[in-house]
């Protein structure tokens, strides 16, 4: 009924602890389809052992998290497939929850569980606190936007004026591309697209992910949504839990460049946007700007340059030109 997939690389404890987490699910996947690329090729000696219902798939692949998506998405044989991170870990309902939810919607593609993470008051939570200023200025630029708005506290005229506005609007894309997703207060919410490191899709008839997308999959999950309807359901009280490995990881710095990069690539190259969104991307980068002069942040001022600069001219990083410069 249900095949998982699993791109990994160097992370084996983090891998058998998701592992044990799927053997443990109390609707178990018939496989799970595993897509090495470590540094040092893993075998089925290093993982735990699967329960016999389970048939565990270990394949290698070159580092490219999409790519090793996609070879999983065509190895399964079954028609419903849980996409997961290696670095995960499922309530023993969540594969049940999702599959009965998919199997009740036909038309749906997509659903997910909430991704939990660790905030600073080292807690487990699905969406960042925001306060009134960064609300208001995020508001005004098109900055995202990621915060359960109904449990903020009510503020002055201007702020509780945005609340309302961006509340009655929904989840939803700032004209800048960036998600403003502020509506979490239904058991199942809607998304125009969502991270699916934990999400379960209906397999399908192409690749999913595109493997322009090399540097660690930045921006992989925006184009894949938008080819899955723009359209994910959240089911928030089904829950995973990101363990977030440092392994493989880039900085945040890094992620924030390479993340723009991407979502410019895909303001160029869906017919869903128009030269308007790019401009309003500009502006959304002088937002993003502005802070980091005051603090004279040069590494965050260079990447922003940077960015305007190719956003300006058309020279994005994802286009086969540059990639091919980079790599030489």
């Amino acid at each position: 009924m249900i095949s998982v997939v699993i791109p990994t690389r160097n992370r084996l404890e983090s891998l058998n602890r998701v592992l044990d987490s799927l053997y443990k699910q109390a609707l178990k996947p018939k496989e799970i389809i595993i897509i090495d690329s470590s540094d040092q090729a893993f075998t089925t000696k290093d993982l735990i052992t699967p329960p016999n219902t389970i048939n565990l798939i270990l394949e290698r692949s070159t580092p490219s998290v999409c790519e090793q998506r996609n070879i999983g998405i065509k190895l399964s044989s079954n028609p419903i497939i849980l996409l997961s991170d290696d670095d995960l870990v499922f309530e023993e309902e969540y594969t049940l929850t999702l599959y009965d939810y998919l199997k009740k919607n036909p038309s749906k593609k997509a659903v997910s569980g909430i991704i939990l993470e660790k905030n600073t008051k080292d807690e487990w939570a699905y969406a960042n606190e925001i306060s009134d200023v960064k609300l208001i200025y995020n508001w005004f630029f098109g900055l995202s936007i990621f915060s359960d708005l109904s449990k903020s506290k009510r503020g002055n005229i201007l702020v509780n004026r945005i609340k309302t506005k961006l509340s009655n609007k929904g989840n939803q894309i700032s004209k800048a591309g960036w998600p403003i997703f502020v509506n979490w207060n239904k058991d199942e919410n809607d998304f125009p697209f969502f991270s699916l490191m934990g999400a379960m899709i209906r397999k399908p008839e192409e690749d999913l992910f595109d493997p322009v997308f090399v540097f660690n999959g930045i921006g992989d999950n925006y184009d894949a949504c938008i080819k899955l309807g723009f359209n994910i359901t959240i089911l928030k009280k089904t829950k995973a839990f990101h363990h977030k490995e440092i392994t493989n990881r880039i900085s945040p710095k890094e992620g924030f460049y390479y993340r723009t990069s991407a979502l410019h690539y895909i303001l160029l190259n869906n017919s869903n946007f128009s030269s308007s969104n790019r401009l309003f991307l500009l502006w959304s980068l002088i937002g993003v700007l502005i802070p980091n002069f005051l603090k004279m942040n040069t590494e965050m001022i260079k990447y922003n340059l940077i960015l305007i600069f190719r956003i300006l001219f058309k020279k994005n990083l994802y286009q086969q030109e540059t990639l091919n410069n980079i790599s030489t």
